[in-house]
């Protein structure tokens, strides 16, 4: 789609935010306004609409996509979103360990063991470790306290959280960067430790080094739509 406005500017609606272009507010995909919760986060959108050239990129602007999901997708899905965050709670990652080879079991441990220790001493969530794949099923309890905790977070930080969690495979290290316990480089490194370690024993291919550059950007992306969410 060619870029067909010339002017953009942030507005104030309702005690919400908006962007205007030439005089317009921009619309989410399924046509509601899109009215953002801080001038920090209509900034960023419209700065990502007034950076677009001749043809407007919808892959360059990751905030305006998360603003629009926040509204279009987690606002009307609240339930079913919840749902299936708790289902990462029920198989975290970091719950499932190698029991070969050794550098591997030592690294998972010394990475893994203290983002679930954050967990319990931060939330009383106490998850059980087990070796290998076999599913292990998770107290009632701890599941119930996670619930709790997600059903407390508002619709565009939730977007965010969102992020956290599903590319980093791990309910554990998404709260925990959610609640800034750890940075970015920390739960990248959690969450992709046992890709990481085979990449350093076999290399890694042109297509997979995309992938990974492309969830890299997808979890500084949710990460920084947090903050644009304000407290």
């Amino acid at each position: 789609m060619k870029r067909f406005y010339k002017e953009v500017i942030v507005a104030e609606k309702n005690g919400s935010y908006t962007v205007n272009l030439d005089g317009k507010m921009i619309k989410t995909p399924e046509k509601s306004i899109c009215l953002m919760p801080t001038k920090e986060m209509a900034k960023a959108v419209a700065k990502e609409w007034d950076n677009q050239e001749k043809e407007i990129d919808p892959h360059s602007m990751p905030i305006t996509k998360l603003t629009n999901t926040a509204i279009d997708r987690v606002g009307k899905r609240r339930e079913a979103l919840i749902d299936e965050l708790i289902g990462f709670a029920g198989n975290d990652q970091l719950c499932y360990r190698a029991d070969h080879p050794e550098e591997l079991v030592k690294l998972q441990k010394m990475k893994w063991d203290p983002q679930l220790e954050k967990l319990r001493i931060n939330h009383g969530v106490d998850l059980k470790i087990t070796k290998g794949v076999i599913f292990v099923e998770q107290n009632s309890s701890s599941l119930l306290k996670i619930r709790s905790i997600i059903e407390k977070i508002n619709d565009f930080r939730l977007t965010a959280f969102y992020g956290m969690v599903t590319v980093t495979g791990s309910i554990t290290i998404g709260l925990n960067l959610f609640e800034n316990n750890i940075n970015v480089d920390e739960a990248w490194n959690a969450g992709h430790l046992d890709e990481n370690f085979q990449t350093s024993q076999w290399g890694e291919d042109v297509e997979a080094a995309e992938r990974r550059k492309n969830l890299r950007n997808e979890l500084i992306n949710a990460h920084y739509f947090l903050e644009l969410c304000g407290k």
